[in-house]
């Protein structure tokens, strides 16, 4: 197991904690925008990180934060430790020209909006947590593919960081806190609440 720790600053006659959660060194997905774009040095050390935990990863087909990430894998010591996940077969050549493997994982004949839906699924019900990037550079709306992970991961109990400025909504089966990813990115952990632990200093 892995535990992550957030520290939390003390409000409401509460004195500073810490909450805690642990996950299975399963692969993190790594996921966002498809017109966002993350720096090559954010994602390199995102992974660096991640690789010296013991994971591996999923990333998706997508152009965007999913493309960031395929080829920052890509150039790195770490690209047997990726799987891409295709929603179409015409998306496999472009990663496996550049030493990434890829597969479609999801059975022939959907429509493209429905591939692309249980694409996104087989890779959340799969990995340990996720690290999302969801902000669209133009209008930092989210678009639905952000949207379906975010509610998927949540769904099955998956931690998730989330890269944005502005908080996302709380709801009762899931705690918001802010934080930073290992001194790299802004944001904030998403973690379910189920099978999670609360310690305090």
């Amino acid at each position: 197991m892995v535990s992550f720790q957030i520290p939390v600053k003390a409000r409401a006659g509460r004195r500073a904690w810490r909450f805690s959660f642990s996950v299975t060194p399963h692969p993190v997905l790594l996921a966002g925008s498809r017109y966002g774009k993350v720096p090559q040095r954010v994602c390199r050390n995102i992974v660096e990180q991640f690789h010296y935990l013991g994971f591996h990863f999923y990333v998706g087909c997508a152009s965007g934060v999913d493309k960031s990430f395929r080829e920052t894998l890509a150039c790195s010591p770490y690209k047997s430790d990726c799987f891409v996940a295709c929603a179409f077969p015409n998306r496999i050549k472009e990663s496996r020209s550049i030493g990434l493997f890829a597969q479609v994982v999801i059975p022939p004949q959907l429509s493209p909006k429905a591939a692309l839906h249980r694409r996104t699924l087989w890779m959340v019900r799969r990995c340990s947590l996720v690290i999302l990037f969801p902000d669209n550079p133009y209008d930092q709306s989210w678009g639905k593919g952000s949207t379906l992970v975010f509610r998927s991961a949540m769904t099955h109990l998956k931690p998730v960081f989330v890269v944005t400025k502005r908080q996302p909504k709380i709801q009762a089966h899931y705690q918001v806190f802010r934080s930073n990813l290992f001194g790299v990115v802004q944001g904030y952990w998403a973690v379910p609440c189920g099978g999670q632990c609360e310690d305090e200093l």
